[in-house]
């Protein structure tokens, strides 16, 4: 599967605008359509500008975004539940990259963004599991996360077969990626940036050439409409 990019993105977007064909004369500028796919990435993953500093000491790295991923599946796996990273976050201490995790229990349900699974640092969850007055989490969801996986505490697909999660993870902010960097977009995503960035031009007028000749004002516009040269 094709690397997601800010430069692929943006290109697949002009080229749909200009009908498959990309021209010289667009009124429309490549970087123009790299600030569209970005603003269009940010509005999809309801970034979060982030300006704190951990009570431990530790700082968040300037350029810093909350970014939320939501209708993550888990699976079932040696008793317990686990779900894959849709992104790989920033590497934060204590594992702060993972910031949050929420459950959406049923199908036709609301993310519960007010009881977040409880976060446990790699190697914790057994430890808690030999004290008997805690091995429970007193009723509640904890998960540590090993690579690109999340391992909860207890089997939640067993007990909610339609389960899936949110997360929000810290992100780079969009704006400081390269044009050919990857980016932290799941591949399901690259088709709705697209048309929501072909949406946002496509309502635009055609300009006349007495106002710039330069521009191509055909494109798209059905033969027996189209303006004329004079």
């Amino acid at each position: 599967m094709a690397v997601v990019t800010i430069y692929r993105l943006s290109e697949q977007a002009l080229s749909l605008l200009e009908g498959g064909d990309l021209k010289a004369a667009s009124s429309l500028s490549l970087n123009e359509i790299k600030i569209a796919v970005g603003q269009v990435i940010n509005a999809l993953l309801k970034v979060d500008y982030m300006s704190v500093n951990l009570k431990m000491g530790e700082a968040i790295p300037n350029g810093s975004v909350l970014a939320l991923y939501e209708g993550i599946s888990c699976e079932t796996s040696n008793g317990k539940s686990q779900c894959t990273l849709p992104v790989k976050p920033y590497k934060l201490p204590r594992n702060m990259g993972v910031w949050g995790v929420y459950p959406k229990y049923t199908t036709n349900g609301n993310y519960e963004y007010d009881k977040e699974f409880i976060p446990l640092q790699m190697g914790q969850g057994g430890l808690i599991k030999s004290q008997p007055m805690i091995n429970d989490l007193l009723g509640q969801v904890g998960y540590e996360n090993f690579g690109d996986k999340l391992i909860f505490t207890k089997d939640i697909k067993s007990l909610f077969p339609d389960v899936v999660v949110a997360m929000r993870l810290v992100i780079m902010d969009i704006s400081q990626y390269g044009d050919y960097d990857m980016l932290p977009v799941p591949p399901e995503y690259e088709w709705d940036i697209i048309t929501q960035v072909y949406k946002m031009y496509s309502s635009q007028p055609i300009p006349d050439k007495t106002v710039d000749a330069t521009v191509a004002e055909n494109k798209g516009v059905p033969l027996n409409q189209q303006k004329q040269s004079s």
